[in-house]
């Protein structure tokens, strides 16, 4: 199973057609890539918006893309008894409602309110897989869906409240989908993606709110999760731990970078910041042996990164460009309302794609020195707090209220 998935897995992040589909939060990869589609730099309320669809909640997922379908989740209610998610499909040329899904939240809940208004559990990006799309409610439970709405199976894998909620996206590895249930159940599952059945459940300490990734290594493939006590590296096919790493942790949502076996990771702890770069494939504690570099002066806890050639690129508080070979700060920009971003960027064509919670969103340069190529305003005023997804020309961003379609006009 290792061989024959590395070489899949390979082939289709490098020889991905030019229409490639939007599988799951930042894409197939988790990395933030976009295909080379011909997407709008500039845009406004009437410029270069095919279409625009009325959520009937908020939520911080990201939409996700398959052929000429797209997924999205939010939520509705605020008393605990009230609370319903919802797995909503539209047709994308369109923007017309496809179908909808309900699941009303397993009692007891908690009311919805402060943190929780943001994405009330609607905030892990569904994943798409061949003919099923994987929705991660939390505590409302585990769905797999066929591509028209029917329900294949669920899974309830935890019950534990938390005032912040859960963000983890679902990922995948071969026929395992990989959840992160830390703030629910204390582990990390493996489970089997056609029945739903726990394959491994990797206990995990602390809550963390990022999303599994996979490294390659010559040992063979690990999962990689970042974690509020440390970085932790897992044997793909059995979830034992091989390794972990310590950081700076903190209240963790940032996802990997990976490029190989080489990890970056970000975070921030009361005043703490590092981005650090860890070379996989170690085994017990290798904080003094597989740290390549660390940078104290910089870091975040929830925005992920780019990696782009040989530049890290990352925006909280500042627009950040790094040598990922030293970690040495490259250039810095300052840029209005990226400070505290939820939504992580995506790059395409040269371009690095940027939604901040309030002031608009940045096309910028994705080189060093990040040139402001268009700012750009939808006049909402709900905040965004999800991260774009982009397929095929077309660049979709939800707000609280509404979920866009960008396309050039």
């Amino acid at each position: 199973m290792r061989t024959s998935f590395l070489i899949a897995f390979t082939l289709l992040l490098t020889c991905s057609p030019a229409h490639a589909d939007w599988l799951g939060f930042r894409g197939l990869a988790h990395q933030g890539h976009a295909d080379a589609g011909d997407y709008p730099i500039r845009w406004g309320p009437t410029e270069n918006v095919a279409w625009k669809f009325k959520l009937p909640g908020p939520g911080a997922s990201s939409p996700v893309v398959k052929g000429e379908r797209v997924f999205v989740t939010a939520f509705t209610g605020t008393k605990a008894k009230e609370i319903v998610r919802h797995l909503l499909c539209l047709d994308r040329k369109t923007g017309k409602l496809m179908w909808e899904q309900k699941r009303p939240a397993p009692q007891p809940e908690n009311n919805y309110s402060g943190h929780l208004l943001q994405h009330g559990f609607a905030t892990g990006t569904p994943f798409i897989a061949g003919a099923r799309v994987y929705v991660n409610f939390c505590r409302g439970g585990v769905f797999a869906f066929d591509l028209d709405g029917k329900e294949i199976w669920k899974r309830e894998l935890g019950r534990y409240l938390n005032s912040f909620g859960s963000g983890s996206s679902p990922s995948m590895y071969g026929k395992l989908l990989l959840v992160n249930q830390t703030t629910e159940a204390g582990a990390l599952f493996a489970l089997d993606k056609d029945t739903g059945e726990t394959v491994w459940r990797a206990k995990i300490p602390g809550d963390c709110w990022a999303t599994p990734v996979i490294a390659e290594t010559a040992k063979g493939p690990e999962i990689v999760l970042n974690g509020q006590e440390g970085v932790y590296g897992l044997d793909a096919e059995t979830g034992k731990q091989l390794w972990q790493c310590e950081t700076i942790g903190g209240y963790v949502s940032s996802t990997p970078l990976v490029a190989k076996d080489v990890l970056y990771i970000m975070g921030s702890n009361f005043g703490l910041k590092a981005t650090t770069a860890i070379r996989a494939g170690g085994r017990g504690d290798v904080t003094k042996t597989h740290v390549l570099w660390s940078n104290s002066k910089v870091g975040a806890s929830y925005c992920s990164p780019l990696l782009i050639g040989e530049r890290l690129f990352f925006f909280s508080g500042q627009a950040t460009c790094m040598n990922r070979n030293t970690g040495e700060v490259l250039a810095q920009n300052r840029l209005d309302g990226i400070s505290n971003l939820y939504s992580s960027p995506i790059v395409t064509g040269g371009k690095i794609y940027l939604f901040t919670r309030n002031q608009g969103a940045y096309v910028l340069s994705a080189d060093d020195k990040m040139t402001v190529l268009a700012h750009n305003d939808l006049g909402d005023t709900s905040a965004i707090n999800a991260s774009p997804a982009a397929s095929n020309g077309d660049m979709l961003i939800r707000t609280q209220e509404y979920l866009y379609c960008l396309r050039k006009g």
